[in-house]
């Protein structure tokens, strides 16, 4: 498979992801031939395919599945891996998406074969990728997924502990259960980085390859299974011998580059140092400057809490002025409500006074007509008073003129009583009777 440059900034390695630029030569043939695998044993399906490589990191293995397929889909949860895939192998074939393995966006029975090659350990929810595999998987399609030996891994990761990345790694038998829920059919190989002495010809007719000793699994680096719901065709074993198989040389060419990079860090170092001697200078220099600067700061700090100290006492007394301000313009609002009330009662007030002055001046009227009148009926009767006077008179005269002829009438009467021949007829009973008095 060539393989391509990434772009001027390649993205960071975790160990997770693999980007060949960035690994040795035997972590990335640990996982190319994975789909190495994946090519030979497609040879016994039918073509053309439609291939998806579940979780594809980089890419570089959807681009090897290109060879044996019409068409190849990449995808990835990760925008930054999906975007350099598409940047460095993307073709007319091989397309890649952005998407989660346990929720694939792909219309059921849409492919011939699914690879899923160290993805499923890195899931919370695994059970998914194999239920969406096996909807997206054609009737006699093929899920191909691999998986570390969850106890071998754990082994060899020694002090360092379990992978922060991997969130469910299993067993075989664990695996070889978890797969049997899903799919009718399972086969697992064991994948081992093994070493081999190879014999090579400069131009080989054939290949002849002995394998002794039998495949445990518990002591397997790693797990490749074939998944379907219908009969797997193929049971055999699988070796590919990478770059002449000159492991040996391989190494010592790595060892080489790693020397030449220990060479630049060395005069990174250096550099670093020198640089960190200039910064040593320019720090004691800066501390100088700091401190004379902080005793300017002290300085300015102690005018700072005199002037401070002044502002809280101008503070106070302005405190003092507003709350006397705020009891004055309380008492001016009263004194503006009382002004107001006392508004409203001189209105109230000018208002009687006009009514009173209308009274007054009907009185007045009625006075001047009633004083008319009276000084009318006095006249009147004063001139009553003087007709009643001369009446008066006149019968006060005629009263004593009456008074005189009663008083000679009772003379007359006394004198007729005392005669003689009166007082016979009353005893005769002939004559007037005279009453008691008379």
């Amino acid at each position: 498979m060539p393989l391509r440059k990434w772009g001027s900034e390649l993205p960071e390695f975790t160990g997770e992801r693999v980007i060949p630029e960035l690994v040795d030569a035997d972590l990335l043939n640990e996982h190319l031939a994975r789909y190495l695998f994946a090519k030979h044993f497609a040879e016994t399906l039918h073509r053309p395919l439609t291939i998806l490589d579940a979780g594809c990191g980089a890419g570089y293995g959807s681009a090897e599945l290109a060879g044996i397929a019409g068409t190849v889909t990449g995808a990835d949860i990760s925008a930054e891996a999906v975007g350099h895939a598409r940047a460095q192998y993307g073709s007319a074939n091989v397309r890649f998406v952005q998407a989660a393995c346990e929720a694939l966006p792909f219309a059921d029975a849409a492919f011939d074969l699914i690879t899923a090659f160290e993805v499923i350990e890195h899931l919370d929810r695994w059970q998914e990728l194999l239920a969406e595999a096996n909807r997206a998987l054609k009737p006699n399609g093929i899920l191909l997924v691999s998986t570390p030996n969850r106890d071998y891994y754990a082994e060899s990761r020694g002090d360092a502990g379990p992978n922060p990345f991997h969130r469910h790694e299993f067993d075989y038998e664990e695996f070889r259960q978890a797969l049997g829920k899903v799919f009718a059919e399972v086969h697992i190989w064991t994948q081992n980085h093994a070493e081999a002495i190879v014999f090579s010809p400069r131009h080989p007719e054939e290949t002849a390859l002995e394998v002794s000793g039998t495949a445990e699994p518990a002591g397997a680096h790693f797990y490749l299974a074939a998944c379907s719901q219908s009969r797997i065709a193929g049971n055999d074993t699988f070796a590919w011998v990478p770059s002449g198989a000159n492991i040996l040389r391989e190494r010592e060419l790595h060892i080489a580059k790693l020397s030449g990079e220990l060479e630049k860090k060395d005069a990174w170092l250096r550099q670093t140092l020198d640089a960190h001697s200039e910064l040593q200078r320019n720090h004691e220099a800066v501390i100088a400057e700091l401190e004379r600067q902080n005793n300017w700061a002290a300085e300015l700090n102690r005018e700072l809490a005199t002037r401070n100290s002044r502002i809280g006492d101008l503070q106070n007394e302005a405190e003092t002025r507003l709350e006397w301000i705020a009891g004055l313009e309380k008492q001016i609002a009263s004194l503006e409500t009382h002004i107001v009330r006392l508004g409203n009662d001189m209105l109230d007030v000018r208002s009687e006074i006009a009514t009173a002055a209308t009274e007054i001046e009907r009185l007045n009227v009625e006075n001047t007509e009633v004083r008319r009148a009276a000084s009318a009926e006095i006249a009147r009767l004063g001139a009553e008073a003087a007709d009643l006077q001369a009446v008066l008179a006149e019968r006060t005269e005629w009263a004593e003129q009456l008074n005189a002829e009663i008083a000679g009438y009772r003379g007359e009467l006394q004198r007729i009583g005392s005669s003689h021949w009166f007082r016979t007829g009353a005893k005769l009973g002939i004559g007037p009777r005279l009453r008691d008095g008379q």
